[in-house]
C-alpha cells in the first residue's frame, strides 16, 4: 500500500502487509478523507482496481477532481460505493468474496486495495442507549464486517485501510480518545494511525500504533493538493 506521506511509506517498505487490517482515525476535520483518496490514487498502477466504500451524506466531488487532478485513468480504477445505512455496508462487505471470487473465475484483474470511510459512521448513528438489543446485534455486525476483511486481506492478499471515527471514554478518571467500535476495533485491527491538530492550521501530527505501543510519530503539511 503506498501512503500520500514518506515517512509511512519508508516504515511500511520495510514489512509484509499483505495481513492486516490498517486504520486511520481522528477528529472531524483532521483530513481523513483526503488521506484515504489520496491513498486510493497512489495505488491505481498498473491494472488493479479499488473498491472505495464512501458512508457519509455529502460525496466528496471536488475533492476527488482536485487531488486527481482530473485525472479519467485514476478515476476509472477506483468503483465508489455508498452505502446509506449499516446495513447496506454490512451486506456488501459480506458478499464481497463471490465478487472476487467471480473476477478469479474470469480471469479478470484482480483487485488490490479496498479502503472504507467510514467504518463505524452509520453503525454510531443506529446506536441508541434505549435499545441494548438492537446495540448488540450493530456490534455484531460490525465485529463480522471487520472479521470478513480481516479473511479477504488474508485470503486473496487484498490490502485494507479503514478510516475511523473518533470516541471518548473514562480511563482512571481521565477522559481519552480512542477509535469508535471499542473493543471490536482493538481485536482485528493491526495498526492504527491517528491524525492530530497541530497549533499551526496547516500541520498535522501522525501517531502511529500497534495495539497500545506508539512505533511511529511526525508531522506532515495538509495543503490543497493533499497530504505532504
Amino acid at each position: 500500500m503506498k501512503f500520500p506521506t514518506l515517512r509511512l511509506n519508508t516504515y511500511f517498505n520495510k514489512l509484509d502487509f499483505s495481513e492486516g487490517v490498517i486504520s486511520v482515525w481522528g477528529d472531524f476535520g483532521v483530513g481523513k478523507t483526503t488521506f484515504a483518496l489520496q491513498t486510493a490514487f497512489n495505488n491505481t498502477k498498473n491494472r488493479n482496481k479499488i473498491l472505495f466504500f464512501y458512508t457519509k451524506p455529502n460525496f466528496p466531488t471536488e475533492k476527488i477532481i482536485a487531488l486527481s487532478k482530473n485525472s479519467k485513468q485514476l478515476l476509472d480504477k477506483i468503483i465508489f460505493i455508498t452505502p446509506t445505512n449499516f446495513n447496506d455496508l454490512y451486506k456488501t462487505i459480506f458478499n464481497l468474496e463471490f465478487v472476487f471470487l467471480e473476477h478469479l473465475k474470469n480471469n479478470r484483474n484482480q483487485f488490490k486495495l479496498i479502503i472504507i470511510d467510514s467504518i463505524t459512521d452509520l453503525y454510531r448513528l443506529e446506536l441508541n442507549r434505549e435499545k441494548k438489543e438492537k446495540n448488540y446485534s450493530l456490534n455484531y455486525h460490525l465485529n463480522q464486517i471487520l472479521a470478513n476483511l480481516f479473511y479477504i486481506n488474508k485470503t486473496y492478499k487484498i490490502e485494507i485501510l479503514i478510516i475511523n471515527e473518533i470516541s471518548r471514554k473514562t480511563l482512571n478518571d481521565h477522559i481519552v480518545e480512542v477509535q469508535a467500535g471499542g473493543k471490536v476495533m482493538e481485536y482485528w485491527i493491526s495498526y492504527n494511525i491517528k491524525i492530530n491538530r497541530t497549533e499551526k492550521l496547516n500541520q498535522r501530527k501522525f501517531i502511529m500504533r500497534k495495539g497500545e505501543k506508539i512505533i511511529l510519530e511526525f508531522i506532515a503539511n495538509l495543503t490543497n493538493n493533499g497530504f505532504e
